[in-house]
């Protein structure tokens, strides 16, 4: 879906992905990040964001967590991050990257809620009086006060399945008192996810969900039982293109993840949005069965597993020539997936050539490696760090790097952005 734009946008990051490849730096079923775009998009995020007045947490999932895109956007002008799980929370602690706002898409087990609350999150988000009595229990005998989201749920809001969860509008009065009973939490605002939806329509390109409409509501409520209202926070497709809106309408925290990467579903089909794309999938062709050719796997994420979607690829061994074959990829039904297809091409490609796609992803639900690199703006691509799917820092042959090592590489890396 990204493949247009990418040879259109960042053609730069595809001859560095090749060289690379090549040369034996980067294996297959890698996401290639481009940090130099990174830079840049979060910038203008950034900019934006204090044009509108509002706080940007990083939510970075969709990059695998990565500490180099992380501490850069924060170099950049963005906040601190998102820990949507504890998975993540405990990687940005390995790295020492902040955390801004930790427990919305997954609450935070009990055996990991000491350690959830010494990494000192500015909030936590809460489903549930429960769990915020357990907070509240535990930062009781840290000696600490935490502040509070509450996740509010109205009768038309809309969930992805298995994001389900919160407080029902309903009962929020019921839960403020509750919770008000508490000695060391307290409630500081609202959120939900999704807040604002893409269109593929011109006229409306993006519009406000229910969701965001209720958590607008559930302020309201708070505010008249006498809570200070520090944080509407309005995650989901956020990108310097939506933050007028969000804003206009009271929104006062965003998450981009997809904006910082430059591939929000508007990037693919609207022209003129300032992001672009900073990553690519790289793979290797393996094999051919009849007139396919057979690639490696591991990156082709469930969301593109439909049958009636084609993607498309490039192949080639150097940075001029992979652009001048590409073909069709149509996702097959595989319980693992381990290779992709690239529909007859067996005889315009051959074992090793370089395969190029434009995925929109969600990396850390992939078994991919995750290369970033410096200085391909400037046409001189360098590796900074090989990442497997769970955030460590590994070597081309997956030693591991120790965590002091990796911290001063990646720290390296970081300092070329300032």
């Amino acid at each position: 879906m990204f493949l247009p734009v990418l040879k259109k946008r960042n053609p730069e990051l595809i001859r560095a992905a090749v060289i690379l490849h090549q040369e034996g730096k980067i294996p297959p079923n890698t996401w290639v990040i481009d940090l130099d775009t990174i830079a840049y998009n979060a910038e203008i995020l950034a900019q934006n964001a204090r044009k509108y007045h509002l706080t940007t947490y990083v939510m970075s999932k969709q990059h695998a967590r990565n500490p180099m895109v992380n501490l850069v956007a924060i170099q950049k002008g963005l906040y601190k991050t998102v820990a949507v799980d504890i998975q993540c929370a405990k990687i940005m602690h390995r790295y020492r990257v902040p955390v801004g706002h930790i427990g919305h898409l997954n609450q935070i087990p009990q055996g990991d809620l000491i350690f959830a609350l010494g990494m000192e999150p500015d909030v936590v988000t809460i489903y549930s009086v429960d769990i915020a009595r357990a907070l509240s229990d535990t930062a009781k005998k840290m000696g600490k006060t935490q502040d509070l989201l509450i996740r509010v749920v109205g009768t038309h809001d809309q969930f992805f399945i298995g994001q389900e969860g919160g407080i029902p509008e309903e009962q929020l009065g019921y839960a403020v008192h509750e919770i008000n009973k508490l000695s060391n939490v307290q409630i500081v605002g609202v959120t939900s996810f999704p807040c604002i939806r893409y269109n593929r329509t011109p006229d409306i390109p993006v519009e406000l969900t229910e969701n965001f409409y209720t958590i607008l509501r559930a302020a309201e409520t708070l505010k008249k039982m006498g809570i200070e209202v520090k944080q509407i926070n309005a995650p989901g497709n956020t990108s310097s293109d939506t933050f007028e809106l969000l804003a206009s309408y009271g929104a006062t925290h965003v998450e981009p993840g997809h904006g910082l990467l430059g591939t929000t579903p508007n990037h693919a089909f609207k022209e003129g949005l300032p992001e672009k794309p900073s990553y690519l999938y790289l793979t290797e062709v393996s094999h051919s069965v009849g007139n396919d050719a057979y690639v490696y796997g591991g990156g082709f994420w469930s969301d593109i597993h439909d049958p009636n979607h084609v993607s498309r690829a490039l192949t080639g061994t150097t940075p001029d020539n992979i652009f001048n074959k590409e073909f069709d990829s149509i996702p097959m039904k595989q319980i693992i997936d381990y290779h992709g297809v690239l529909k007859g091409a067996v005889s315009q490609v051959h074992r090793g050539d370089t395969v190029v796609f434009g995925f929109r992803t969600q990396m850390q639900m992939t078994r991919s490696y995750i290369a970033v690199l410096s200085g391909v703006s400037q046409n001189q691509p360098q590796l900074e760090g090989l990442f497997d799917h769970a955030g460590t820092m590994i070597t081309f042959n997956q030693d591991v790097i120790p965590t002091p090592d990796a911290i001063i590489r990646i720290n390296k890396t970081v300092s070329k952005y300032k």
